[in-house]
């Protein structure tokens, strides 16, 4: 059988051909994704969903299309372009960048195919994979404080006294909430915006419906979420922090969520008779498109140069990752003046944070102190570097986190100064079986520079481009006393510990712009 017969009896192999190399290709951020939709806790786990989904949507458009295979050259370039930010990501370890690339590149090679008015239509099914990428991530600081920013207006709308510090809200004498990574309502608006596009694939034909059934998907997501924090705030107010639902709320979001989607149906009904379909393309329309059967299988040549590209750049890649040694070989106080303790936490409290390349910490007290004879503070120093940031081993994750919710609370935060221009970030925790506290200073170095928050953190690993460093570091300092002043211990020795890590990381890593 030659390919003009192929073409005319199997027209879905070609795609299938094509679709399917760019899938090796691009495997190693596949499964990247896959490892992250198994996390039922993050934002992300409707991620096979998403994919079964958009299978189906392809099939069903491409039975009602009916496309004709051909060649047209003139989307080389788009593919040419998506390709080179996948390589590039790849190359520098942005992953970032080989996640935006992805579904342009299967748009690409089918309008590479099937030009524009047949591809087209292939837009929205093959989209709807962009819900389930992680690139999202970003978005969720701005979403924890305009959360933040809402419950501030409806609490101060009751009458209620409390105050708010970055996304920390507390009320005197009662407590404080965190509105943290999995109460910015990011989980909640991927979701609301996968089934709006869903909804609108299968039941419009015009772009202004799709749009703002879009637009109020994403608000009643949102709403949805303001609705979820603020009860959970009110209620462990009034009930002293005693509520089960503070800390089993899972389920009363997503019934909030639930909720919200009646007045999105009502809606997309309205807007599903505001107007009447057209018909869609036909079979015989498609046709007229096609630029010949035989050169649509010129289109292997730039996917098959892709493949090799993309395994090659794998391929030294893994030859050449660092492995590193475990530990920081320096100490990170100076041992004639502090002594370290042979335990691993403070009082049950360490950051966890998910396979760093290099890491030290330890439990420490002042030598000097020691012979007073009373109960002296212990301090924790703890550093977690990735020599470079890839999947899964990243500064800034979501399984990276610096104290158990189970067993501490917020009470306040804080800034630290630690020498020069930098500032720690500060935070003091509560034991929810004790009036214990311990305090914590934390701070990110990444590529020669400190950030403040997660959010710098991440968008600091892009000039890595330029700089030839690709680094990050987490540092955090803690102190548990009863009698001593947590703020003030801090601010004593955050200026020691971050001269120390900063010179020796930058003697490692080299500094900026050096290698």
């Amino acid at each position: 059988m030659d390919r003009s017969t192929l073409q005319t009896h199997s027209p879905w192999l070609l795609p299938i051909i094509l679709l399917a190399g760019t899938g090796v290709a691009v495997w190693p951020s596949l499964q990247v994704l896959f490892s992250r939709w198994q996390k039922f806790d993050e934002s992300y786990s409707h991620g096979f969903l998403v994919l079964i989904v958009c299978v189906a949507l392809s099939v069903r458009k491409w039975w009602i299309v009916r496309p004709v295979n051909g060649f047209y050259p003139a989307w080389l370039f788009p593919l040419a372009l998506a390709a080179a930010v996948y390589l590039a990501g790849s190359i520098l370890l942005v992953e970032a960048f080989q996640q935006i690339a992805m579904v342009p590149l299967f748009l690409g090679l089918l309008l590479l195919i099937w030009g524009w008015r047949q591809a087209s239509a292939f837009f929205l099914p093959v989209g709807l994979f962009i819900f389930a990428i992680p690139v999202w991530d970003y978005l969720s600081w701005p979403l924890q404080l305009i959360t933040v920013a809402v419950n501030q207006l409806l609490l101060s709308a009751l009458g209620i006294n409390f105050t708010v510090e970055g996304v920390f809200v507390y009320f005197p004498g009662v407590g404080a909430f965190e509105i943290a990574h999995g109460c910015s309502g990011l989980r909640y608006l991927l979701v609301g915006l996968t089934i709006a596009t869903i909804y609108a694939e299968l039941s419009y034909h015009r772009l202004t419906e799709r749009v703002i059934l879009l637009i109020a998907a994403a608000l009643l997501a949102m709403v949805a979420n303001w609705i979820r924090v603020f009860v959970i705030i009110y209620v462990g107010y009034e009930s002293n922090m005693t509520s089960s639902l503070i800390w089993e709320h899972d389920y009363f979001g997503w019934w909030v969520f639930a909720g919200t989607l009646v007045p999105l149906f009502v809606l997309a009904r309205y807007l599903e008779h505001r107007h009447v379909p057209t018909a869609e393309k036909s079979a015989g329309t498609a046709a007229t498109e096609s630029s010949g059967g035989l050169k649509a299988w010129m289109s292997l040549v730039p996917a098959l140069a892709f493949v090799t590209l993309a395994w090659a750049v794998e391929s030294s890649k893994a030859a050449g990752d660092y492995q590193g040694s475990g530990r920081h070989g320096f100490e990170l106080l100076p041992s004639e003046q502090w002594l370290p303790l042979f335990q691993g936490s403070l009082g049950g409290w360490q950051p966890a944070i998910q396979q760093p390349d290099l890491e030290s910490s330890g439990v420490f007290v002042e030598r000097d102190e020691l012979q007073s004879g009373q109960a002296q503070p212990e301090y924790y120093v703890g550093l977690f570097t990735y020599n470079q940031q890839r999947p899964g081993s990243e500064v800034v994750q979501y399984a990276n986190r610096l104290y158990d919710a189970d067993m501490l609370i917020p009470q306040q935060t804080f800034a630290v100064p630690a020498g020069g221009d930098t500032t720690l970030n500060g935070l003091a925790l509560k034991y929810r079986q004790s009036e214990s506290r311990v305090y914590l200073a934390y701070g990110y170095y990444v590529e020669s520079f400190w950030q403040a928050d997660e959010l710098r953190a991440k968008l600091a690993q892009l000039p890595g481009i330029f700089n030839n460093r690709s680094d990050a570091s987490l540092l955090v300092i803690g102190v548990r006393c009863d009698a001593c002043d947590g703020k003030a211990s801090l601010e004593r020795l955050a200026p020691l510990v971050r001269e120390r890590v900063e010179s020796r990381l930058d003697e490692r890593f080299g500094a900026a712009g050096t290698n």
